[in-house]
C-alpha cells in the first residue's frame, strides 16, 4: 500500500510540475519576445528561435498585452499568440487570424465578450483598434476556417477546460475594426 502510495503522489507531482512548466515557459517567452520587439531591426527572441515577433496585442480594459509571433505553426505557438501566414498581416487590411492556446496564452479569450475593444500595433509602428464583435464554435472536421472581409479573428483550441489537447473544435472571437 505504502509503495502505491508513493508511486501515485509521484505522478501526481509529475503532472503538477508539468503544468506549472507550461505556464512558466509561457510567461518567460513573453518576456523575451518584448525584448526583441524593442529592437529596431527584427530580431528573434532567442538564438535559436526561428520565428519573430510581429504584433502586439492589447485590451486596454483587462490590462492585458500579448506579443504575436509569426508563423501560425506548433513551435511559435509553444511560446505565444501566432499569426497565420495565410492571412492578411497583423492591422493590414483584411483580414488577420492569430492563434493562441487554450491553457495559456488565450485562456482569457473563454471571458471576451461582444463590444470589448483591443488594439493590435504592428511591427512598422502603426496602430489598428478593433472591436468584438461576435465568438463562436467552429468545428475543423467541416474544413477549414472561412471568413472575409476586414478584421481579426483570434483562434483556439475548444472547450476551455478539456483534458485532451488538439480536438477537433475552436473558439473563435471575431474583432471588426474602428475607423
Amino acid at each position: 500500500m505504502r509503495i502505491l502510495a508513493l508511486a501515485c503522489l509521484g505522478l501526481a507531482l509529475s503532472q503538477l510540475g508539468s503544468g506549472v512548466y507550461i505556464q512558466l515557459k509561457a510567461a518567460l517567452a513573453q518576456q523575451l519576445i518584448a525584448r526583441a520587439w524593442e529592437q529596431p531591426e527584427p530580431a528573434s527572441p532567442w538564438p535559436w528561435a526561428d520565428t519573430l515577433p510581429v504584433a502586439r496585442l492589447e485590451w486596454p480594459g483587462r490590462d492585458k498585452s500579448l506579443y504575436v509571433l509569426s508563423g501560425g505553426r506548433g513551435n511559435a505557438l509553444a511560446f505565444g499568440p501566432s499569426h497565420d501566414p495565410a492571412s492578411a498581416p497583423p492591422g493590414s487590411p483584411g483580414l488577420s487570424i492569430i492563434g493562441g492556446h487554450r491553457d495559456t496564452h488565450f485562456r482569457f479569450l473563454a471571458e471576451i465578450e461582444a463590444g470589448e475593444k483591443l488594439l493590435l500595433h504592428s511591427k512598422d509602428g502603426g496602430s489598428r483598434r478593433y472591436q468584438v464583435t461576435r465568438s463562436f464554435i467552429a468545428d475543423t472536421r467541416r474544413g477549414p476556417l472561412r471568413a472575409a472581409g476586414d478584421g481579426l479573428l483570434l483562434v483556439t483550441c475548444y472547450p476551455f477546460d478539456a483534458l485532451r489537447a488538439g480536438g477537433p473544435l475552436r473558439y473563435v472571437v471575431v474583432a471588426r475594426p474602428l475607423l
